[in-house]
C-alpha cells in the first residue's frame, strides 16, 4: 500500500462521524481535506468493501455508513475489474470485467489459486507480490500495465483485506482503468507548467483569492510591481492594501462590513511595500464549482500608474507651458528660421522679454535681430550665429539695446529644434547686469584677499579644485625659496615639491579628495567641520634644520556653498615645541627628585641614598652615565676622593672609578672638574671642545658631552654631579640645568642630614657615658606622653625601684613617690618652668620602695623644638644628706 492510503480511508470514514448521515463527494472532499478525484476513487473501494453504501439522488450520489453487504451485490455493482480472494489467495469471486479479461467464467476459476491462473504474466510480478504481502486490515494500491487484445491499458489496482458476512476475511482487488485519467493528468500538468511559465513571465500581476477575500496565490510579478514577495501577501485579505477611498466600491450599499469581492472595481489604488500608492487596472473572473458555487476569484492586475500620470501631464501640459512661459524669470524668445537658417522671424515672446527690452508685444514682431544688437557687437553676433548653424546650439554673452537706447548685458542660451516640421530657435535670455556687478565685486574681493595673504606673517598657499596653485604669499617664498611667479598655475604636487622636495599629497589634497591615506602621513591629525590641523616635525626646505610646524587646511566655499578651493597655512612653532620639550624634561627631573627625596628619608646610609638619587636623575635625563664625585682634600694630589656612578647601559649603580679619577692637580692644564670647584657653578661642554688632558681621559670611554653641577655643604664645595653622554653631542637647556642644580642641593642636604645623624649619635653616646658617672638620677620627661627616660642606672639605688619596674607600669613616673604634703608644690614649680621656659630647682621628700622617707634635690630645665614649643624636661635628682 502506498504511504498515506490507510490514512485517506480513515479520513473519509471520519467525515461520517461529524453529524450528517448522507454526504456527497464534495462534502467529503471539503471535510476530509482531500481532492474530490482522490475521494471518488477511495469511495468506490469503500462501497465494494461494504463499509459504505451509495445511493443516487437525482444527479447527485450520496454515501452512507452501511452494514456488511452480500458479496454478490458488491461484485455486481462495481463497474471496475473486481476480484475477491480467500485468505489462501484462491478465487472467491470475480466480476465480468475480470472474467472477460482472462476469457473464462466464475465457475471455472472459483477456488483456483492465483498461481494456477498465471496472473503474474497478465498483471505483472509487482502486483502479485503486493497481493501476497498485504496484511489483515491493510489496503494497498499498485499500478499495472496490461496488454490485452493488442492494446495496452494502465490499471490502478486497490488491494484491501476486508470482512464480509460473519466476518469472513477476504482480499478484495479492484482494478480501475486509469489510462484516460493518466493522460488527462499529464495534460493538466503540462497545462499547469505552461500556465506557470506564462504567469511568471508576464509583467502583469495575477492574483487569486477566496470568496472571503483571503489571497491564496500571487504571481512573481508582484515583487516587481509592489515590492512584496508573493509569500508576504498570501494569507492576507485584499482590503488590507486597498486605498480607504476605494474600499466603498467593494461594499454592498452602506454596510462597511459587507465586502463583495466580486465587485472589485476596474481600477483602484494599492499600497506598496514602501507605502506608496499605485494604480491597478483589473480584470476579474470567478471560478465556479459544478454546482455553480464560487470557488475563488482569479484576477489580472496591470500597473497603470505611469499611464495615469502621463495622461494627467498631457492634460496639464499646455496650461503648464503657458504658465511657465509667462512666469519664467528669464526672457524667452521663440524665433522661426527660414530653411537656410539665415533669416529669422519672431514667433513668440513672454512678458519679461517686453519688460527687459521696453518693446510692446506687437512691436516685437516688426523688429529684426540687428535692431536689438549694438553696431559695435555685430561682428561678435555674426561669429555666434555661424557657430550656432554648425552646432544647432549656442551659449554666449552679449549686450542688447533697449527701445530707449540703453545697453544691458545678457546671457543667451539658444537651441534649435523643429516644431511642426519647421526649424525654430528657443532663446532663453537672462539679464546679467547684477551678475556683472557681483563678478566685479568678487574680483575686487579676490584682489583684497591676495593682498591680505601676501602680507600675512605665516606661509600660506591656495589650490583650486584641480589642485593648481592660485595663491602663494611672500612668507611661503621665504620658507621654500620658490617665487610666486614660478609656481602660480602649477599642479602635479608642485607645491609639495617646493617644501618636501618630492611630489606627494599634503593636507590640502585631503580636503579636496578626502583620501584617508593622506592623513596616515601625519601623527594625530585633528578634523572638525571639514578643517584639518596637525603638528609636524620636519626639515626646513632651505636650511635643512629640524623644525616644528603647525599646519591647517580648510576649504574655500563658493556663493552656492560648493567647495571652490582649499587654503593651507603653515606656522613655525619650533620655539614653542622646544620650550614644551624643555619643560617636559624639567618636570621629569623634578619628579625624579621627588622620588629621590622620599628614598633619602627611607635610606639608612648616605651611600644608599646617593645611589638611589643619581639613579632616578639618570633615568629622568636619559643620559648615558651619572657620577657623584667627592672632592679630595686640599693636600691630596688627586682631584677626586671617591665616586658613585649609575650606568644607563647596565642599569646598575655603585662605587666605581670614572675617567675623572685619572686627573690630578699637578698637571699644568686646568681640568674641567677644577673649573667647577673653583667657579662653584655648573659647567657644560662638548668633549671635543675641552683641553687635551680632559679629552685624553674622556674620549676612550666614548664620552661626547659632559655637564658638571657642583654640590655644596654650608656654602662649601663638597664635590660635583657629573652627567656624561656617549650617544650624541647633547645640548643641555637652561631649565634642565636649573632642575639639576636643585638635585645637587638635594644631595648636599642628604650629606648634611647623614653627617648630622652621625654627629648626633656620637654626641648621644658621649652624653650617656658622662651620665653614668654623675651621682644621682639623670632623666628626661616627654610632655607628649608623660614618658620618663633615664640616662643612667642610679634610679634603683635612690628609690628602690628598677627602670624595668617603671617601664612595666608599676609606677609611671617619680610623682607617685613624692611625699603627699610636697607633691602639689612640685607640680606647680614644674608647670611654671614649662610656662616661662626657665630652669627650676626644688627640694622634696619621697617614700622609697621600702617605706623610708628620703629628701631629694631636683634641678631641671625645659627643652623646646624649632617652633619654640616645650616638648620635654631634662634634669638630675640627687639625695640630700641629713644630719
Amino acid at each position: 500500500m502506498e504511504t498515506g492510503n490507510s490514512q485517506t480511508y480513515q479520513d473519509i470514514l471520519e467525515t461520517f462521524k461529524l453529524g450528517k448521515k448522507a454526504l456527497t463527494i464534495s462534502d467529503i472532499s471539503r471535510l476530509s481535506g482531500h481532492h474530490r478525484h482522490t475521494v471518488a476513487r477511495y469511495l468506490d473501494n469503500l462501497v465494494l468493501s461494504g463499509k459504505l453504501e451509495m445511493r443516487q439522488h437525482g444527479q447527485k450520489k450520496k454515501y452512507y455508513i452501511s452494514d456488511i453487504q452480500p458479496e454478490s451485490s458488491i461484485l455486481n455493482f462495481s463497474p471496475h475489474m473486481l476480484i475477491i480472494l480467500n485468505t489462501d489467495l484462491s478465487i472467491r469471486w470475480a466480476n465480468n470485467s475480470f472474467l472477460r479479461m482472462i476469457n473464462t467464467s466464475i465457475e471455472a476459476i472459483s477456488n483456483l489459486s492465483i498461481e494456477a491462473l498465471q496472473l503474474d504474466e497478465l498483471f505483472g510480478p509487482e502486483l502479485l507480490a503486493a497481493i501476497r504481502t498485504v496484511s489483515p486490515g491493510d489496503t494497498r494500491t499498485e499500478e499495472a500495465r496490461i496488454e490485452h487484445d493488442d492494446k495496452v491499458t494502465l490499471y490502478l489496482f486497490t488491494i484491501s483485506s476486508v470482512a464480509f458476512f460473519q466476518e469472513r476475511p477476504a482480499l478484495v482487488i479492484t482494478g480501475e482503468d486509469i489510462t484516460e485519467k493518466k493522460g488527462l493528468q499529464e495534460a493538466i500538468r503540462t497545462s499547469e507548467s505552461n500556465l506557470r511559465v506564462i504567469t511568471e513571465s508576464v509583467h502583469d500581476m495575477i492574483i487569486r483569492w477566496e470568496p472571503d477575500g483571503t489571497i491564496t496565490y500571487v504571481s512573481p510579478a508582484c515583487e516587481l510591481l509592489t515590492g512584496y514577495v508573493s509569500q508576504e501577501l498570501m494569507g492576507k485579505t485584499i482590503v488590507e492594501f486597498i486605498h480607504p477611498e476605494d474600499i466603498p466600491r467593494f461594499q454592498n450599499g452602506n454596510d462597511e462590513q459587507a465586502v463583495n469581492w466580486s465587485r472589485l472595481p476596474s481600477s483602484f489604488r494599492f499600497r506598496t511595500l514602501k507605502g506608496k500608492w499605485i494604480w491597478f487596472e483589473t480584470t476579474t473572473t470567478p471560478r465556479l464549482s459544478e454546482t455553480g458555487e464560487v470557488l475563488d476569484y482569479i484576477s489580472v492586475w496591470r500597473d497603470i500608474t505611469a499611464w495615469l500620470e502621463a495622461e494627467t501631464k498631457l492634460a496639464l501640459s499646455e496650461e503648464k507651458y503657458r504658465r511657465l512661459f509667462e512666469g519664467a524669470k528669464d526672457a524667452i524668445i521663440l524665433m522661426e528660421l527660414a530653411e537656410d537658417l539665415n533669416h529669422v522671424r519672431f514667433r513668440e515672446v513672454n512678458n519679461l522679454t517686453c519688460q527687459m527690452t521696453g518693446y510692446s508685444y506687437q512691436e516685437f514682431f516688426n523688429l529684426s535681430l540687428y535692431d536689438m544688437i549694438p553696431k559695435a557687437q555685430w561682428n561678435l553676433f555674426k561669429n555666434v550665429t555661424e557657430k550656432f548653424r554648425e552646432n544647432e546650439q549656442a551659449f554666449f554673452e552679449i549686450d542688447i539695446m533697449r527701445k530707449d537706447g540703453r545697453h544691458i548685458p545678457v546671457e543667451i542660451n539658444a537651441h534649435l529644434f523643429y516644431l511642426q516640421g519647421k526649424p525654430v530657435v528657443l532663446a532663453i535670455t537672462r539679464d546679467i547686469t547684477e551678475r556683472r556687478k557681483t563678478e566685479a565685486a568678487i574680483r575686487e574681493a579676490h584682489q583684497r584677499l591676495e593682498d591680505i595673504l601676501e602680507f600675512l606673517p605665516d606661509p600660506v598657499f591656495v589650490l583650486d579644485t584641480e589642485s593648481r596653485v592660485t595663491a602663494w604669499n611672500r612668507a611661503m617664498t621665504e620658507l621654500t625659496g620658490v617665487t610666486k611667479e614660478e609656481i602660480i598655475g602649477e599642479g602635479d604636487y608642485a607645491y609639495a615639491y617646493a617644501f618636501y622636495h618630492q611630489k606627494r599629497p599634503v593636507l590640502a589634497d585631503y580636503i579636496l579628495h578626502h583620501d584617508e591615506s593622506v592623513l596616515y602621513r601625519y601623527n594625530n591629525p585633528e578634523t572638525s567641520d571639514n578643517v584639518v590641523t596637525v603638528d609636524v616635525q620636519t626639515f626646513h626646505p632651505v636650511t635643512k634644520n629640524r623644525i616644528w610646524l603647525w599646519i591647517k587646511a580648510a576649504p574655500i566655499y563658493g556663493l552656492s556653498g560648493e567647495i571652490i578651493g582649499v587654503i593651507e597655512t603653515l606656522r613655525d612653532i619650533s620655539e614653542r615645541k622646544l620650550m614644551e620639550l624643555e619643560i617636559r624634561k624639567q618636570n621629569a627631573i623634578f619628579e625624579a627628585l621627588s622620588r629621590a627625596a622620599s628614598d633619602i628619608l627611607q635610606s639608612s646610609t648616605f651611600e644608599d641614598a646617593a645611589l638611589r638619587t643619581i639613579s632616578h636623575i639618570g633615568e629622568a635625563t636619559s643620559v648615558s652615565r651619572v657620577c657623584l664625585l667627592e672632592k679630595s682634600l686640599s693636600t691630596s694630589v688627586q682631584l677626586i676622593k671617591s665616586e658613585l656612578e649609575w650606568n644607563a647601559k647596565t642599569g646598575n649603580a655603585g662605587r666605581t672609578r670614572s675617567p675623572f679619577s685619572l686627573r690630578s692637580k699637578n698637571e699644568e692644564e686646568e681640568s674641567v672638574i677644577q673649573t667647577v670647584f673653583k667657579e662653584e657653578k655648573p659647567v657644560y661642554s662638548l668633549v671635543k671642545n675641552l683641553g687635551d688632558g680632559d679629552r685624553q681621559v674622556l674620549e676612550p670611554y666614548g664620552v661626547r658631552s659632559i655637564l658638571l653641577v657642583p654640590v655644596k655643604i654650608h656654602q662649601e664645595i663638597w664635590g660635583a654631579v657629573g652627567f656624561l653622554e656617549s650617544h650624541s653631542d647633547r645640548i643641555w637647556s637652561r631649565k634642565e640645568i636649573n632642575a639639576l642644580e636643585i638635585g645637587s642641593s638635594l644631595i648636599g642636604s642628604a650629606i648634611m642630614r647623614f653627617k648630622a645623624g652621625e654627629n648626633l649619635e656620637k654626641s648621644e653616646k658621649q652624653f650617656r657615658t658622662l651620665a653614668q658617672n654623675i651621682p644621682g638620677i639623670v632623666f628626661r620627661v616627654s610632655l607628649a606622653g608623660s614618658d620618663m627616660e633615664f640616662y643612667n642606672e642610679h634610679l634603683e639605688s635612690v628609690t628602690g625601684y628598677s627602670a624595668k619596674e617603671l617601664a612595666s607600669g608599676q609606677i609611671s613616673s617619680l610623682i607617685p613617690l613624692i611625699f603627699p604634703d610636697d607633691k602639689q608644690r612640685v607640680i606647680e614649680v614644674k608647670k611654671e618652668s614649662i610656662k616661662t621656659g626657665e630652669p627650676y630647682e626644688i627640694e622634696y621628700r619621697i617614700i622609697d620602695k621600702f617605706g623610708h622617707i628620703r629628701v631629694m634635690s631636683e634641678r631641671g630645665r625645659p627643652v623646646s623644638d624649632e617652633s619654640g614649643l616645650v616638648v620635654s624636661i631634662d634634669g638630675i635628682i640627687q639625695e640630700v644628706a641629713t644630719a
